[in-house]
C-alpha cells in the first residue's frame, strides 16, 4: 500500500452495548462480569455487516468491541463530518440508522503510536 493511501486510512474502535444496558461500564470489566457485557453474536453481525456494506473493513469482535478501518472520506461521509475535521477523538452515532446506532456505545480513535517507521 502506498504511503499516501496508508495515511488516508483511519481506524476506530467500535464499542458495542451489552443487552439491557445503556452503556458498558468499562471500569467494571472484570473476569466475573465480562460475560454480561459481551454483546450477542446477532448484534455483532448486524452492526458489522452494516459497516462492511458501506465499504469499511471490520475487524473480528474481541470482547465488547471491533476495529473499523477505512479511508478518511468514508468516515466523513458515513458520520456526516465536516471535511475540515481531520481526525476526531470520537464519533457520534447521530448520522447512523437507529437499528445500528442503538447497539453502539461509542466509537473512538486511539492516538498513533510513538514508535515505528514514522518515529525512528
Amino acid at each position: 500500500m502506498s504511503e499516501g493511501r496508508q495515511q488516508d486510512l483511519l481506524s476506530a474502535l467500535v464499542i458495542l452495548r451489552p443487552a439491557g444496558e445503556e452503556k458498558p461500564d468499562v471500569g467494571e470489566l472484570t473476569a466475573d462480569r465480562v460475560h454480561r457485557l459481551v454483546p450477542s453474536p446477532d448484534v455483532v453481525r448486524t452492526v458489522g455487516r452494516w459497516f462492511t456494506a458501506r465499504g469499511f473493513e471490520v475487524g473480528d469482535a474481541v470482547g465488547i468491541s471491533f476495529a473499523l478501518t477505512g479511508p478518511r472520506s468514508l468516515f466523513h461521509g458515513t458520520f456526516g463530518l465536516p471535511e475540515d475535521v481531520p481526525r476526531p477523538e470520537a464519533l457520534t452515532t447521530d448520522a447512523l440508522p437507529g437499528d445500528v446506532a442503538r447497539h453502539i456505545s461509542e466509537i473512538t480513535f486511539t492516538a498513533p503510536p510513538d514508535f515505528g517507521p514514522a518515529h525512528p
